[in-house]
């Protein structure tokens, strides 16, 4: 075998990436660098995926092999799959057209993988995927004039990056504290092995187990997450001139990885800002995927999980960040869609900023719901961590939300794995008032079935009272016709906007102006605090914390206590509300 076809060439690279996607256990046991979130595993398992399920077998060598760059960009995740991306997108430029590929050809094609991952990489550190990358060009270019078999020669240059897997632990300090190899390196060499094997014939089967190998202890205290909280991504989609932008973003964070293909780019960062990532990024092509990886919720529930049990909620819940990272509640967040560019609500757009781009844009933002697929993923990951999990979601009234945490929980129903699925029949900080409680519970050692049941009992006492301090948000997403709108506008109406008791949105009073509809609010919040009592209240605000806190003294001169909380609304609340908007929940005794 002195040469491979590309048909054997595509066999082998495919089979690379199923021993990869074979080993995504094992990778995730021992990542702690860049920074121990136990990820590296399924980040390379989402691009290897992508390669297997969407590349093709094309006419020749070259476009062959650009479908699997192409795919490795669309599916690439956290640090290592990018790097990974670039390194196929530099090995598809690297190599001929030819159906018949020798070791010469090959050896120049993955010189130009090996040299367009560095580049990647804003601070290349060695001790990673990138030396064993090199390791394996050199490996083979030192005996191209050789004549051994093309397989004899992968196997030679395989071994030595086993080697090299295993020198990476006295290469890295945070690897050698840990007695572990670097995980990014040995998913290359699992890469190496599978695609050695798929050109000796030997196809692995995507579903086979996972590894046997051992995996060693990796001590909770021994790393930590480092200066910035979320692993963020954008896939753009750029002309052919599109410019470096690493150094576009390269002050707001670390750990910055660019892959540009051919209409594509990926670009990664540790950051603890991703609304001005994207930001800055919207004006250098069309943003086309968006994700956020929160660093610190993922290292705690791994090295300093608190309960057996966890609460999931979604984004539209309004609840302070401190009290949720706390209590390592999982938040599902829902989208925000402005024309066809969307947003992560919370994560990668400010209220202030959604506004600024509806106006621009002339076009009122949407939402939209987490996929069922999305969820069931987040429920498959939890479980691993926890014996229950207990899901609080906004009024079904209101969002598909509810049924899709209900869907994603039936497929878990035969397994004996506890899944339970509340409809708050609330939204913004009266749903999150009603998490909050859960969380209390939670803190206080009751049980799954307490929790759900004083939630339960919490629902039908809580309210939310909503004062509008503009017309033209409910106008624009039809909740008021313009003819209606028009008209309330004209005479200066200024509506206290509440949720009923199945969770469907309702006109609370009328007001004509914003002091009387506070005054009302204030009103009914006495009245109902002296003939049931107010067990607990929470405030929120759409952009103006002075609006908010000020509100909070009113509420508390009245009520005789202090909010529980007081926060910013979510993105979907404010698209509803507007401007200027503040409101109150509270549960009664």
């Amino acid at each position: 075998m002195e040469t491979i076809t590309h048909n054997e060439l595509y066999n082998g690279l495919i089979n690379g990436a199923r021993e990869v996607m074979n080993n995504r256990i094992f990778l995730n046991d021992i990542n702690v660098f860049p920074v121990a979130d136990g990820d590296t595993g399924s980040n390379l398992f989402s691009t290897m995926h992508s390669i297997v399920h969407h590349s093709e077998l094309r006419d020749d060598t070259k476009t062959t092999v650009e479908t699997i760059a192409d795919s490795a960009i669309i599916g690439a995740r956290g640090n290592s799959g990018l790097i990974f991306a670039q390194y196929f997108q530099g090995f598809s430029e690297g190599i001929t057209s030819e159906k018949v590929i020798t070791i010469e050809n090959f050896a120049t094609a993955l010189k130009q993988g090996m040299e367009y991952a560095y580049r990647a990489v804003e601070h290349p550190v060695e001790g990673t995927m990138l030396t064993t990358m090199t390791v394996f060009y050199e490996a083979l270019s030192k005996e191209l004039g050789s004549h051994e078999a093309f397989d004899k020669l992968l196997e030679s240059a395989s071994e030595k990056v086993e080697s090299a897997v295993e020198h990476t632990t006295e290469q890295l300090k945070v690897l050698k504290k840990s007695s572990v190899v670097d995980s990014g390196a040995k998913g290359f060499a699992y890469f190496v092995k599978g695609f050695l094997e798929g050109i000796r014939g030997h196809v692995i089967a995507e579903d086979d187990s996972e590894s046997f190998e051992s995996i060693p202890a990796i001590s909770e205290d021994d790393h930590q997450i480092g200066d910035y909280r979320y692993c963020t991504e954008a896939l753009i989609e750029h002309n052919e001139s599109s410019e470096d932008l690493k150094s576009l973003i390269s002050d707001i964070g670390d750990s910055v990885v660019e892959v540009k293909g051919k209409s594509k780019t990926r670009l990664h960062i540790h950051t603890n800002d991703p609304a001005e990532m994207f930001d800055r990024l919207s004006s250098h092509g069309k943003i086309i995927e968006q994700k956020v990886d929160d660093m610190v919720r993922q290292y705690d529930r791994i090295h300093h999980r608190k309960y057996k049990t966890v609460i999931v909620t979604d984004s539209i819940a309004d609840l302070p960040e401190e009290i949720i990272d706390d209590a390592q509640v999982h938040v599902v967040h829902v989208s925000l869609l402005v024309g066809d560019e969307t947003y992560i609500d919370k994560l990668t757009i400010t209220n202030e900023k959604l506004f600024d781009v509806a106006k621009n844009k002339g076009i009122h933002p949407t939402s939209s719901q987490p996929t069922t697929r999305s969820v069931e993923d987040a429920f498959r990951y939890l479980l691993t961590y926890y014996d229950n999990v207990v899901v609080l979601s906004v009024a079904k009234a209101l969002s598909g939300t509810y049924n899709v945490f209900s869907k994603a929980a039936e497929k878990f129903a035969d397994t004996n794995k506890n899944i339970h699925v509340i409809d708050t029949k609330q939204n913004s900080v009266a749903e999150g008032l009603i998490v909050w409680q859960a969380i209390e519970n939670l803190k206080a050692g009751k049980s799954v079935d307490e929790i759900l049941s004083v939630a339960e009992q919490s629902i039908s006492q809580s309210k939310i009272l909503v004062k509008i301090n503009t017309l033209d948000n409910m106008i624009a997403s039809g909740r008021l016709s313009v003819r209606a709108g028009g008209i309330a506008k004209k005479i200066g109406l200024k509506p206290i906007v509440s949720l009923d008791e199945t969770g469907d949105g309702e006109v609370f009073k009328i007001a004509f102006n914003p002091k009387t509809a506070l005054k009302k609010i204030l009103k009914h919040v006495k009245s109902v605090n002296e003939s049931k009592g107010i067990k607990h209240y929470a405030v929120t605000y759409v952009d103006d914390p002075k609006l908010g806190q000020e509100f909070a003294e009113q509420l508390t001169g009245i009520v005789g206590k202090e909010p529980v909380y007081i926060t910013k609304t979510s993105g979907v609340i404010a698209n509803g509300a507007g401007v200027g908007a503040v409101a109150v929940a509270y549960i009664t005794e």
